[in-house]
């Protein structure tokens, strides 16, 4: 392990780590499941310097709980963040990004097709605009992916380098499903967006898909709504796998580029987060392959469940875990660090608290 007191966790100390940073959520809200954070550029005029949002699996009225914070230690629940009039809905893993260059700020989003109770249906990237951190967002449709399938989940927006043309670009992570694989179930791809944000400038470039049983989300799912996929009739099921929460433009100390996620199930201990590493050649490796975990449970006394980050700085996360067995889904602070074969990890508290003397 990499030690030193140089990491960046935006001020926040080792008793801020591995407890709930709402712990007492308003009754709507209590699920806080795929957290994003949102660090407001310092010349916003922003009420708060930090914004949290998550997952809103309510059904009705306006959707994405939205909470302020100045120092990452105390949150105020602002309401909601988006404008809905969808019915029977549910929205997935905000991810919100600020356009300098338009003074607004994107939330992208999946939204099930609504006026029907599952949740799978129709789960499609949107976007929403605002011109303030906590909306109201207006929604403006559908991203136009090109997408095989009625789905597509967990946007991740970041820039990276590109080396076409040696200079930084907007990128979109997201999450498809891979019926055409021996192993099937969702995996993700990234696309160039345009400068403002609303659409994909290239084509999807695969970057990891299932390969493994630690990435089982299902053994024997029926799954009728897909339907001329397999004869759900007649009683045939599939073995379905899941990686999803991208997190990309992330960069090794030694300078490799990697990008995170999650694979397994959220309902219970198989979930984990783990890391894919670009190498030299534009080559991508699923450290999962080799057996490597950045976090999962097990690691983190007290906390099952946890995956679906989203980076806060190089060497902070928030992510969502079950601080009890049948508790719901609160979001957490965890540190992102590097081991000495430059693999990132999230340390525990005991293993934190000697790297840091």
């Amino acid at each position: 392990m990499r030690a030193g007191r140089d990491h960046d966790f935006a001020g926040l100390q080792i008793d801020d780590f591995y407890r709930p940073i709402i712990p007492h959520p308003a009754p709507d809200v209590t699920d806080q499941g795929d957290p994003y954070l949102l660090t407001v550029p310092r010349s916003s005029a922003s009420s708060y310097s930090y914004y949290l949002y998550h997952t809103d699996v309510s059904r009705e009225g306006d959707r994405i709980a939205v909470y302020g914070s100045h120092d990452l230690r105390q949150f105020q629940y602002l309401g909601k963040a988006l404008q809905a009039d969808a019915p029977m809905s549910e929205h997935w893993a905000p991810c919100v990004v600020y356009d300098a260059s338009a003074r607004r700020y994107n939330m992208f989003y999946s939204r099930s097709t609504p006026h029907q109770s599952n949740a799978d249906i129709g789960q499609r990237l949107r976007r929403a605009v605002a011109d303030r951190p906590e909306g109201p967002f207006i929604d403006q449709g559908e991203m136009p992916l090109e997408l095989e399938t009625d789905f597509a989940i967990d946007a991740d927006v970041y820039q990276r380098h590109e080396q076409q043309s040696g200079r930084s670009a907007h990128f979109l992570a997201y999450v498809v499903e891979f019926w055409n694989e021996t192993r099937v179930g969702v995996g993700i791809v990234e696309v160039k967006l345009s400068p403002d944000l609303a659409r994909p400038v290239s084509a999807p470039r695969i970057l990891v898909k299932p390969s493994l049983d630690v990435q089982m989300y299902e053994r024997d799912r029926s799954m009728p709504w897909q339907v001329g996929k397999r004869d759900w009739a007649g009683g045939e099921t599939v073995d379905w796998h899941c990686i999803e929460a991208p997190i990309g433009g992330l960069v090794s100390p030694a300078g490799n580029p990697y990008y995170l996620n999650s694979y397994g199930s959220y309902k219970d201990e198989s979930y984990a987060v783990g890391a894919i590493r670009e190498e030299a050649d534009g080559s991508l490796t699923d450290l999962a392959v080799q057996g490597h975990a950045v976090l999962r449970s097990g690691m983190l006394p007290g906390i099952s469940s946890a995956g679906h980050p989203s980076m806060v700085t190089p060497n902070l996360l928030v992510s969502h875990g079950r601080f009890s067995p049948d508790g719901e889904r609160q979001a957490f602070f965890v540190p992102l660090l590097w081991d000495d074969e430059d693999r990132p990890f999230c340390p525990n508290r005991d293993q934190l608290a000697h790297m840091l003397q």
